[in-house]
């Protein structure tokens, strides 16, 4: 008995290790480098010339601060207040805004490969969601 429970804590702790060494190797971005790795994405998807990767970098830049305040307001709140609708209706407000920012930038064609792009995230990001719920009541 007590070899089987020595086998099983040597056995935990060795995957506790191992997966502390995978998350090691795995970078943790800058906001700076997100959005770098962002633009570098859309350039190559949508066809950007240097000067609208300028102009979207200096946008996402500005917006990046005010989107991040918005989320931690959202955080902060709880369901059903009226603090969570306010928080909730400043974000669509500052979401809305920086789309048309983004309009302004992007050539017709361009703005329909760039939805086309984000519905096709949205797509991935549910499937993810129904497998990971899947795999829950299993």
């Amino acid at each position: 008995m007590k070899i089987k429970n020595l086998f099983l804590a040597l056995l935990f702790g060795a995957s506790l290790v191992i997966s502390g060494v995978a998350s090691a190797q795995t970078p943790v971005l800058t906001p700076e480098q997100k959005i770098e790795k962002r633009l570098a994405h859309a350039q190559k998807r949508l066809g950007l010339t240097d000067q609208q990767v300028d102009q979207l970098k200096t946008i996402l830049v500005q917006n990046q601060q005010k989107m991040q305040a918005d989320r931690q307001a959202l955080a902060a709140t709880t369901k059903g207040t009226d603090a969570r609708k306010d928080a909730l209706k400043q974000l669509g407000v500052d979401r809305k805004d920086l789309a048309g920012q983004l309009k302004s930038v992007l050539t017709p064609e361009q703005l329909r490969k760039f939805k086309a792009m984000r519905i096709a995230q949205i797509e991935r990001r549910e499937r993810r969601l129904e497998r990971r719920e899947k795999k829950l009541m299993k």
